[in-house]
């Protein structure tokens, strides 16, 4: 299942929560913080997929603006990247800038595995 995560014009960690918890349809507990997001990437129960495909459109703002949220962003997707992994599940993540995939904008390498 491919999930577009748009970030365009994403300037502060509120907005990037929100706009994951849009992406991936998040039930009503979703906490709005880094432990929530976590919890709810390696659930995904209400979504029930024999793989994943992450999609962030657009980063730059919030590179710009906010680089240690998408620092930890991207931790988070790795974390989660290996937790999907234990249970036999790929998990990817890609990182496009202006609807174009950007190796100067992918994330960590064990983000992508």
């Amino acid at each position: 299942m491919d999930v577009r995560v748009e970030l365009a014009d994403c300037t502060d960690k509120a907005g990037l929560l929100r706009r994951f918890a849009e992406a991936f349809r998040f039930p009503d507990w979703f906490g709005h913080n880094w432990d929530a997001l976590a919890d709810c990437l390696t659930d995904l129960s209400w979504l029930p997929a024999p793989a994943y495909r992450v999609v962030l459109c657009n980063p730059s703002t919030l590179r710009t603006t906010h680089p240690d949220v998408l620092a930890t962003t991207f931790d988070i997707l790795a974390d989660t990247t290996r937790c999907w992994a234990e249970a036999g599940i790929a998990f990817s993540v890609e990182v496009m800038e202006d609807d174009a995939p950007s190796a100067s904008a992918r994330p960590p390498h064990d983000a992508t595995r």
